[in-house]
């Protein structure tokens, strides 16, 4: 019986990292279409009204004022910062989708660090050496964008600023998820930080709907099936598998996104962009099973004592 939930869990999660790994192919064909808050707007508002839907199908609509301030804080710090300096990243001139996604995919290091104030976890030889591999696979994805008077420095640099504060999301949103659930979690701060936009978007001057409509198709597919349906599939794989696996999305996000950016973008990716995205994955596997490779080691040295 327990077969079939395993390979549910897994075609959960492989439709997860395909749609998450198509949002910066897709929104960089939207540059000059929308405005970057306007799609963020849109995408999570929609996508938070699916996550609502599924909770009042569940009948668990409930929260309290305390859990609701900490909603609007993780809203804003997700939709309305990390995931516009996301979208800045891919609007500035010379941006590229398949630099972008591999920053951006280098978040779990910033969660670790983050995990490491506000949760308290130890680090271990493997935690500290799968962050050092990760601060060096960002600068070598850096390395020859290094033009601080160039809009190319720009990109990459909103998308490392975009994944640090998707680390402290991850983090306190992490938090709040093993109180109130992580369908609930998600639903309100999308909500919350959408309609935060709202105003931003008046005091822009830029329209809440409006927009050049030949990217209509676009702007439904990041809503429904990237932002409402990704995130739901990474719900259910996680709870068929286990957080453990579940968190391997994020390994094979870089090379997958860089291969569609290849080959439906036609982007020349360069030597950097690789060995970068190896040494950031190599960082991730290190971060997330430091605990696994200290306890192996202390069990081999527990045997020779």
């Amino acid at each position: 019986m327990l077969k079939p939930t395993i390979n549910k869990g897994y075609l959960y999660l492989i439709n997860t990292i395909l749609l998450f790994s198509t949002y910066e192919v897709v929104s960089k064909t939207l540059v000059g279409k929308i405005d970057p808050f306007q799609i963020n707007f849109i995408r999570f508002f929609a996508g938070g009204i699916i996550l609502f839907l599924f909770l009042l199908i569940k009948g668990d609509i409930r929260i309290n004022a305390k859990d609701f301030l900490m909603i609007l804080v993780i809203g804003v710090i997700n939709v309305v910062i990390s995931m516009n300096l996301l979208q800045l990243s891919l609007y500035m001139d010379g941006a590229k989708a398949s630099l972008c996604a591999v920053i951006f995919s280098s978040n779990p290091i910033f969660v670790c660090l983050f995990a490491l104030f506000w949760d308290k976890e130890k680090f271990n030889i493997y935690k500290i050496a799968g962050l050092v591999l990760g601060i060096l696979g960002i600068v070598v994805v850096f390395f020859d964008k290094l033009k601080f008077n160039s809009l190319d420095f720009k990109s990459p640099l909103f998308a490392l600023l975009s994944a640090i504060f998707y680390g402290l999301y991850t983090v306190l949103g992490r938090r709040l998820t093993v109180k109130i659930g992580s369908l609930k979690m998600n639903s309100y701060s999308f909500l919350s930080g959408s309609l935060i936009m709202v105003p931003i978007l008046i005091f822009k001057g830029t329209s809440i709907l409006k927009f050049d409509y030949s990217g209509i198709i676009q702007v439904l597919y990041l809503s429904v099936f990237v932002t409402g349906i990704a995130y739901l599939t990474y719900f259910k794989g996680l709870s068929g598998l286990g957080a453990g696996k579940g968190s391997m999305v994020f390994f094979i996000k870089p090379a997958l996104a860089s291969a569609i950016a290849i080959i439906f973008l036609k982007e020349n990716p360069s030597i950097y962009l690789f060995a970068g995205t190896l040494l950031i994955l190599g960082a991730i596997v290190l971060v997330l099973n430091s605990e696994r490779f200290g306890n192996k080691n202390n069990d081999r040295e527990s045997m020779e004592s």
